[in-house]
């Protein structure tokens, strides 16, 4: 069995938390800021470019991984509403319409979705650059949504996986993380999602799956890899930051 990864990934990527867009007004990925005035001077915003770079790729995990399409690999919301805990939930199911680019002044956003397998492990990674008054003021939304998060209905193609959600710690300060179990057909499905708020202007979601499997330190393990990817290419080096 294999798990439409797209559904998941759309519904799990905290698009509107971390954005500052009202409803019907966000990015695909991790959203924009809106409004006409500018944002403070502060430190530097990466580019699509450099974060597109800081991402996993299919080498860095083995040679049994590939990357999914790009054209399933970005978020999008059209495979229906997630249900479960109300404050995620209200994030997951907001709408955007699409957009290449949030534009130099407001962020970047990239993504990358990296499986091993027929039924995995699928390894999902979103970097989202933001001036850093638009996180200080998001960030934790999305932080405490998913603290609180203790189930969540998936829909993914015909399918909804109804996710129970516990504590993890992967050991990152300022991080949150929640092991995901499902079942599926009577096949168990496990997960890890994670947010970090790498720099100032930098913030990452992390999901792994596995289907039929769990193996906790395969997805702790990618986790840091990812993050100490991203810092040594985009020279980061301000400490991941508490909510």
């Amino acid at each position: 069995m294999r798990i439409q990864l797209l559904g998941v990934a759309a519904a799990l990527s905290l698009a509107v938390a971390l954005s500052g867009c009202s409803s019907g007004a966000t990015h695909a990925a991790i959203g924009v800021a809106t409004g006409t005035s500018s944002p403070s001077p502060g430190p530097a915003v990466p580019s699509s470019d450099q974060l597109k770079s800081a991402l996993l790729t299919a080498n860095d995990l083995g040679p049994s991984f590939s990357v999914q399409p790009s054209d399933s690999a970005s978020p999008t919301n059209d495979t229906g509403l997630a249900s479960g805990c109300s404050e995620l939930t209200q994030l997951m199911n907001q709408t955007a319409p699409p957009s290449s680019s949030s534009g130099p002044s407001q962020g970047e956003d990239q993504q990358v979705i990296l499986t091993g397998g027929q039924t995995g492990p699928f390894v999902g990674e979103f970097l989202s650059s933001r001036p850093s008054t638009v996180l200080d003021q998001h960030y934790p939304t999305a932080v405490n949504a998913l603290k609180t998060c203790k189930e969540l209905n998936i829909p993914t193609g015909s399918t909804t996986i109804a996710f129970k959600l516990g504590d993890v710690d992967f050991g990152s300060p300022g991080s949150v993380a929640k092991h995901m179990t499902a079942s599926v057909q009577g096949v168990p499905v496990n997960g890890y999602l994670a947010i970090d708020r790498l720099s100032p202007t930098v913030a990452f979601v992390y999901l792994y799956i596995q289907v039929a499997g769990d193996n906790p330190q395969a997805a702790t393990g990618y986790y840091h890899q990812a993050i100490t990817k991203a810092d040594s290419v985009l020279g980061l080096t301000t400490p991941s930051q508490a909510a």
